[in-house]
């Protein structure tokens, strides 16, 4: 731009130069086709001269020389830098017409294919694993296991164990897991009670109670003749006998028995519940539960578990195999949710507008503090390698317009006998 500028100047110059070689070289004639020619050239050279100041004097003193209301760029700085704050604040930039052109702007279609085509690039780059193995192991477990571990411990404390424990009990009812339970222990029991060790168990402390007890009489003569009649062995498997029958009938669903038993066993765990919690023995269980755990310890071995997992899938063969699929579905869900995309939508112009509302005012300042930035002799060179180069060519038509000009008018004074 600036040489082309250069080139302008300099066939401006020849030009001028032209028209006033011309008028010397013309000079000795005055009459006939040469004195028409040298018309010409003498208007030529009046209009690139005339033309050469008025370009000149829009940029600095003609020859230096402070002639008044030349130099008009620099002596109408303040105002010319208002003018143009003026103008992009008021015209080309007006806080309005950008508002009212964000309002056309769909700002969601022009995003979602930049960021999906971003993100298809960075998934299948090189790079991205080492970058993301960094990321990762830039986490430190340090910091984030106690926070994590403090939370948990926050979230056990503020369970009321007596409502979970009535509702574990209430969902046992209703899906038959106390019933389970009860059959459970009763066939432990069973197995239990049909040994040959609990049969002789049996057998002597009955033996053992008869034999202790203090009768006289009658009565005396008639338990020792019972015992005479019996010995621990058959009482034993009479008692083993009777209790195991017991338990099958207890076995049986929906008797009698069994329901009365299990109404029994509700109740008492339910009373149990409830005196637990009045003494605080809940709370202090689920105390020493948590104490006896170790929980940074098992958290920090779970992280770095996780973490070397996570590393070794980044740089896994099938990584991005893996991971474009589930991003791409990602975001077709995103493309097709219709309510969300004109949130982000709004959410977004709402921001833009905001910043533009915010920072409107700053677009005059920041243009007049580049300005100001330049002296007087930078600012001239600034708008003469822009403008400069057609303001050339104003002195180039000046003096080609004045030639034609005074061959014009000297054509016509020979016209009328006047030359």
């Amino acid at each position: 731009m600036a040489n082309e500028s250069k080139k302008n100047k300099q066939f401006a110059n020849l030009s001028l130069g032209g028209m006033a070689a011309g008028f010397a070289a013309t000079l000795p004639f005055g009459g006939g086709g040469l004195g028409l020619l040298h018309a010409g050239f003498e208007a030529g050279v009046i209009g690139g001269l005339a033309d050469w100041f008025a370009v000149t004097a829009l940029f600095r003193h003609p020859l230096g020389i402070p002639i008044p209301h030349t130099a008009l760029l620099p002596r109408n700085r303040k105002k010319m830098t208002e003018g143009i704050v003026r103008v992009l604040e008021d015209r080309l930039l007006a806080k309005e017409s950008m508002l009212e052109k964000l309002r056309q702007f769909e700002l969601m279609e022009q995003l979602l294919p930049a960021v999906r085509n971003a993100v298809h690039s960075a998934v299948h780059s090189e790079r991205l694993p080492d970058l993301l193995e960094g990321a990762v192991r830039s986490v430190d477990a340090e910091r984030i296991v106690p926070l994590l571990a403090g939370e948990i411990r926050g979230a056990v404390q503020r369970i009321d164990l007596e409502a979970a424990l009535r509702a574990f009990l209430r969902k046992a009812e209703a899906d038959g897991t106390d019933e389970r339970m009860l059959d459970l222990l009763l066939e432990r029991a069973e197995s239990w009670i049909a040994t040959e060790g609990m049969r002789r168990e049996l057998g002597s402390a009955v033996m053992t109670l008869i034999k202790g007890l203090n009768l006289g009489g009658l009565m005396s003569f008639a338990v020792n003749a019972f015992i005479g009649y019996l010995e621990e062995d058959k009482l034993g498997t009479m008692l083993q006998s009777f209790v195991l029958s017991k338990i099958h009938e207890l076995k049986i669903p929906d008797t009698q028995r069994r329901i009365i038993v299990m109404g029994k066993l509700r109740e008492a765990l339910d009373i149990l519940i409830t005196r637990l919690a009045e003494s605080g023995q809940l709370d202090a269980m689920r105390d020493e539960m948590l104490n006896a755990f170790d929980l940074d310890g098992e958290l920090h071995k779970l992280f770095e578990r996780l973490r070397e997992q996570g590393i070794a899938f980044l740089h896994a063969e099938d990584f991005a195999g893996k991971t474009w699929p589930f991003l791409d579905g990602l975001l077709k869900r995103v493309e097709e949710n219709e309510a969300l995309i004109h949130d982000a939508e709004q959410w977004l112009k709402g921001q833009a507008a905001s910043l533009i509302e915010r920072n409107h005012v700053r677009i005059g300042s920041f243009v007049r503090e580049n300005l100001d930035r330049l002296d007087n002799d930078q600012l001239v060179e600034l708008i003469e390698d822009k403008v400069g180069q057609d303001l050339q060519w104003i002195r180039v038509n000046g003096a080609v317009c004045g030639f034609l000009i005074g061959v014009v008018l000297r054509g016509i004074e020979m016209a009328t006998g006047n030359g």
